[in-house]
């Protein structure tokens, strides 16, 4: 007779539900920048304002409100494959809605002077729908690795699954101006983007939901408790933790500072004679300087578990550059702009996946579906008041004039206070870490004393 100690086991299938991951995130990012990528073609193809096409960019930070808590109820009641199935299928019956409107004639006449209204009707209800599935990909990482990834692996993996979502926004930006050269090739982009969401929900049909054994203590735990406690239990407990609410001020802040910022660059830049592909760059030096910073991080951050130190460390240099940019936006001062963007970039992007695995290890056992539908719907939701307070504020004028720049003030100051601050009255332990060594020290433990009993039965 043996005594068999507890196996945790990892499988080369994580990669591929890895891979699936990112591809329906790259999918959802063309979908929700299809028209805001081109929105002089797009104004003219929809006939409408410019009010409107940043519009379609605004509904996806509405519909990630609305459906994280509905992902983080589908996570953990139907497990990840059905809940990404169903996110991908909302979003390919969105995509394929607003091709269909390309079928509806959007040329004035003296009878129907408004012509586009039927298009539009049409484009912006597919928008929503697709708009739906964003949470559905932007919150599973940290579900993903933590079912299927080891402690050496869970923040690499959370790294990659959520990096995804900016390496989207960079090639959306890149790739669609290059099929959109006029108002006549704007159904290109559009069917584009419904076949590559078709394309997207093929590797979702054949990924597993979950491992055939755990490849950790925690993850086994995961496995048992998918289906016992319901969401909303999920919720006050997290809702009732000061230590993640603290940390959700600064995620919340930081994330919608980022979207903010990047959405409206443009905008910022333009007082001071820059114009929009000169904003095209500042965007895609802290895309690309991102994925650097969350590249290191990851593995970094695997390594040593500093979830806290690595907070702690980038969160004054995030704030730090959204202060700068306050008196680096001046005229003639390309370089300098450049320069604040790569270090914004490589900083946001750095302390992301630390602060979403710091998330899960506060909250434990509340599920990282859970917390992480929390955080990202909460963020989303400051997204959109920070994209229609930035607008309110904006004076072109003062900024041309004075210099002054408000929108950058009151984006340094929030940063300052709700940012930075909260992030050093988080001391909560690392509890996943520690009941997964508690659960490692048991199966030592009941290893040793049944090869002990065994030992002294056949003696």
């Amino acid at each position: 007779m043996q005594v068999q100690p507890k196996v945790y086991r990892t499988y080369k299938a994580r990669y591929f539900g890895l891979f699936t991951i990112i591809l329906l995130n790259i999918a959802t990012g063309f979908v929700w920048l299809t028209y805001s990528s081109v929105p002089d073609a797009a104004q003219e193809y929809l006939r409408c304002s410019n009010t409107v096409i940043n519009l379609t960019s605004i509904l996806y930070f509405i519909g990630s409100v609305i459906m994280a808590p509905v992902s983080g109820w589908m996570f953990e009641k139907h497990g990840i494959k059905r809940a990404l199935l169903f996110g991908a299928t909302i979003q390919t019956l969105g995509s394929w809605l607003r091709y269909f409107a390309d079928f509806i004639d959007s040329t004035p006449s003296q009878s129907n002077p408004g012509g586009g209204g039927g298009r539009l009707a049409l484009t912006l209800i597919g928008q929503i729908i697709a708009a739906g599935a964003q949470p559905f990909f932007l919150n599973v990482p940290p579900k993903f690795a933590a079912v299927w990834f080891s402690e050496n692996g869970r923040t690499t993996a959370t790294m990659i699954g959520s990096v995804s979502n900016g390496v989207a926004v960079a090639l959306a930006q890149l790739i669609i101006p290059v099929i959109t050269t006029d108002v006549g090739s704007m159904n290109n982009s559009v069917l584009f983007c419904a076949i590559f969401s078709v394309v997207s929900i093929l590797p979702t049909l054949l990924m597993a939901d979950h491992p055939p054994t755990p490849p950790s203590p925690s993850a086994a735990e995961a496995l048992l408790q998918t289906r016992e406690e319901p969401f909303y239990v999920s919720l006050k407990k997290v809702g009732t933790n000061r230590q993640f609410l603290s940390l959700m001020a600064v995620f919340g802040t930081f994330v919608a500072s980022f979207n903010a910022f990047t959405s409206l660059i443009a905008q910022f830049t333009a007082p001071y004679g820059y114009s929009a592909n000169e904003a095209g760059y500042f965007g895609a030096a802290m895309i690309l300087s991102g994925l650097v910073g969350a590249g290191i991080s990851g593995p970094v951050t695997d390594k040593y578990k500093l979830y806290k130190p690595i907070c702690r460390a980038l969160a004054p240099i995030v704030t730090a550059m959204y202060i700068a940019f306050i008196f680096v936006v001046r005229r003639d001062a390309f370089v300098g702009i450049i320069v604040v963007s790569v270090v914004l970039g490589f900083a946001s992007f750095a302390v992301l996946p630390a602060a979403l695995e710091l998330a899960v290890e506060i909250t434990y056992p509340v599920t990282p579906a859970s917390s992480t539908s929390i955080l990202w719907a909460f963020a989303q939701s400051m997204a959109v008041i920070f994209l229609l307070i930035l607008g309110a504020l904006r004076d072109d004028q003062l900024s041309e004039t004075r210099g002054i720049n408000p929108p950058l003030i009151f984006l340094g100051v929030w940063c300052l206070v709700l940012g930075l601050l909260p992030i050093f009255f988080i001391d909560a332990p690392y509890l996943r870490m520690e009941a997964e060594a508690a659960s490692r020290r048991r199966d030592l433990e009941e290893s040793i004393g049944g090869l002990i009993f065994i030992s002294a039965h056949e003696t």
